[in-house]
């Protein structure tokens, strides 16, 4: 008997691990995930708002050419209008070495 509640408690333990998987980014945003911006390109016309969301557990820092940010931790973010065309490249401060942390904004 009490090798199979242990066993239980041990099921249930490791079925609350699982991670629940965020969905996917709506319009005009870029989640900022573990390594990862997603997507890693977006394409808006001129006058949008991109919101950046951090998703994943670490701290992330935004920094491109038209801003940096400070740290974004969990479920916080950071918007930006775009009122000028161009291609416009962010990386993670804090990973910049994280090839994959990298996003280009694309204004039209």
């Amino acid at each position: 008997m009490k090798k199979g509640l242990i066993f239980i408690l041990v099921v249930l333990s490791l079925l609350s691990c699982k991670k629940e998987d965020p969905g996917t980014p709506g319009p005009n945003e870029v989640w900022l995930e573990y390594q990862l911006f997603r997507p890693s390109q977006i394409v808006v016309p001129a006058g949008t708002t991109v919101k950046f969301i951090n998703k994943g557990n670490p701290s992330h820092q935004i920094q491109g050419t038209l801003f940096s940010t400070g740290l974004i931790r969990t479920d916080e973010e950071y918007s930006y209008t775009f009122s000028a065309a161009g291609t416009y490249y962010f990386t993670c401060g804090n990973h910049a070495s994280v090839s994959s942390e990298q996003v280009a904004v694309v204004v039209q």
